[in-house]
């Protein structure tokens, strides 16, 4: 920087430059101040491999499409109640019947 405090090309020392330059000394460690880059995990060394094989761009946009898809109950909520009803009171009754065999 120059005096009248505009940056110039290339820095004025040596020194690695940081994600934070204070002004004032801090009492952080320096690991803090200029923390290592994160590392890759498992999961993300799996997906960046399966994203590498060919037609899975394709498969993952499928995926996607039918996650967003109208389920069943969303379409005919009326029709699913009812289903629902008959169901359970099936299962209910084959309860009731099982408990009176034992």
């Amino acid at each position: 920087m120059t005096t009248d405090g505009t940056p110039t090309d290339r820095p004025v020392t040596d020194a690695p430059v940081r994600l934070r330059t204070p002004r004032q000394s801090t009492t952080l460690p320096d690991w803090m101040l200029d923390p290592p880059p994160p590392r890759r995990t498992l999961g993300a060394r799996v997906a960046g491999a399966f994203a590498a094989l060919p037609g899975a761009s394709r498969l993952r946009r499928r995926w996607w499409a039918w996650q967003d898809r109208d389920r069943l109950y969303q379409r005919y909520p009326n029709t699913f109640k009812v289903v629902a009803m008959v169901v359970s009171w099936a299962v209910g009754t084959a309860l009731v019947l099982l408990v009176y065999a034992l």
